[in-house]
């Protein structure tokens, strides 16, 4: 009877999802090449190929947004017509309680998590990339940079300044190394036309080097340079941690020596990663625990009302959050976990209240 269930259970949350999910993915894009249009087909060649490919790169993104806002609409939509044709009554009649019918859709709402995590992970961050070079709407880089366009990083204590990466061959140009003691100060400056990655070292070429207590400078012909960051990763460091892949960011974290942004950021967003689509499941719960209003006022608007307030109040809640959490003021730990943790113990809590009567 509950494999039945389950799979009658299933097939109505998946229609109800894609249908949602592709309307609110089709709204999105819709506004967004509204937005842009002018600068989209400014940028290419053929109207309809280039707002084709623009849509084609916003896709993971748009999907990203709207994935958990389908799933919380999705469960409730399924569960408003469950209970207006009675269905609802009948399941909990034969014996099926609150918590097994989480359980019966438990597979699928899985399923869909694990969708969630590949495009977040797999599809957006090359997407955002094609279009952080294209040059188009809003995707400018992370990378702390000034006037110039020279981006700057931490390696332990120094500072470093690179002018460009090449795409060839990965050298960088225009570098400056600052060296600084443990309590901030300059000892050193490192100036380099020229650098090269190789076996963990940087090859300075064409070096002067300069002390802040003395006006005279040293040239030297080639300088190795230890504990040098290798060119691909310098290029992570001008995206968004929500953009990276898992590898790349776990990457980034271990080496906690270096980054243009403090360590705890780079934490926030490596928990995240699997917060996000672990919140996208705790939404159904939001939505069978607002199965209680349909029992207390036989109001399946009410239900959808209530539902869909809180999942409002908790993303509002989970931004305030994780903002929080960006600054350094709440461990990246607590910052990524603490909001779908809430929402689901409040959730449990109502459910367990009413199994219990």
């Amino acid at each position: 009877m509950i494999g039945l269930l389950s799979r009658y259970l299933a097939r109505l949350f998946l229609a109800r999802l894609l249908v949602i999910l592709l309307g609110l993915a089709a709204l999105l894009l819709l506004l967004d090449l509204l937005a842009n249009s002018d600068e989209i087909i400014e940028s290419g060649q053929g109207i309809a190929a280039t707002l084709g490919r623009y849509s084609l790169l916003r896709l993971p993104g748009v999907l990203s947004q709207v994935i958990p806002i389908s799933v919380l609409l999705a469960t409730l939509i399924m569960l408003a017509g469950l209970a207006r044709h009675s269905e609802l009554v009948a399941i909990f009649a034969s014996g099926v309680s609150h918590f097994r019918l989480i359980f019966t859709l438990l597979p699928v709402v899985l399923l869909v998590a694990v969708v969630q995590f590949l495009v977040e992970d797999w599809a957006l961050p090359p997407a955002n990339a094609a279009l952080r070079a294209w040059g188009v709407a809003d995707f400018d880089d992370f990378a702390a940079k000034d006037d110039q366009g020279r981006t700057w990083f931490r390696q332990g204590d120094n500072l470093v300044r690179v002018g460009e990466i090449s795409d060839d061959s990965g050298d960088l140009s225009g570098m400056a190394i600052f060296r600084r003691d443990a309590e901030g100060r300059l000892i050193e400056k490192i100036e380099a036309r020229r650098a090269s990655y190789a076996d963990e070292t940087w090859v300075l070429e064409d070096v002067v080097r300069s002390k802040p207590d003395s006006a005279d400078s040293v040239s030297q012909a080639r300088l190795v340079w230890p504990g040098a960051i290798e060119s691909s990763v310098l290029r992570l460091l001008s995206v968004h941690p929500r953009e990276l892949p898992w590898p790349e960011l776990t990457h980034l974290v271990e080496k906690s020596g270096y980054g243009n942004r403090p360590l705890y950021l780079y934490k926030v967003w490596l928990h995240k990663k699997v917060a996000r689509p672990f919140a996208t499941m705790i939404l159904v719960l939001v939505g069978i625990a607002a199965v209680q209003w349909v029992h207390m006022r036989r109001s399946a608007a009410g239900m959808l009302t209530i539902g869909i307030g809180v999942g409002f109040v908790y993303w509002i809640f989970d931004e305030f959050v994780v903002t929080i959490g960006e600054a350094g003021l709440l461990p990246a730990v607590a910052a990524a976990w603490a909001p779908p943790v809430i929402l689901g113990a409040l959730a449990s809590a109502v459910i367990l209240r009413h199994d219990g009567k």
